[in-house]
């Protein structure tokens, strides 16, 4: 399950070289969890724009960027935030699926 959740999110580990991020399936969420030890809350940007999300951290002495490809997978506008201990830990809501409707020709 694991292979297919890094397939639908474009493998992140490969994008992100030092490998400090993980994609999990909950249920009707997915999970990402990044280490950040070192960075605070104001260090953090996270941007969502064209089905990617990125995340960057930045302070004086070092810098951080991650990438994750949401492949139409995932509701942007109920993605969610929480920075504790230094890992940031994003909430992202797969995108309810719709079970069609039927079409009156008229």
């Amino acid at each position: 399950m694991n292979t297919l959740i890094d397939t639908l999110f474009n493998d992140i580990h490969r994008i992100s070289p030092n490998k400090n991020s993980r994609v999990k399936e909950l249920g009707d969420v997915y999970t990402s969890e990044f280490e950040l030890a070192g960075f605070c809350k104001k260090d953090i940007t996270i941007r969502i724009a064209d089905d990617t999300v990125t995340v960057t951290a930045k302070n004086k002495e070092r810098q951080k960027e991650f990438k994750l490809y949401l492949n139409g997978q995932v509701s942007e506008d109920h993605i969610t935030a929480e920075l504790k201990y230094g890992l940031l830990k994003l909430t992202l809501p797969k995108r309810s699926i719709s079970e069609g409707r039927q079409v009156e020709i008229k």
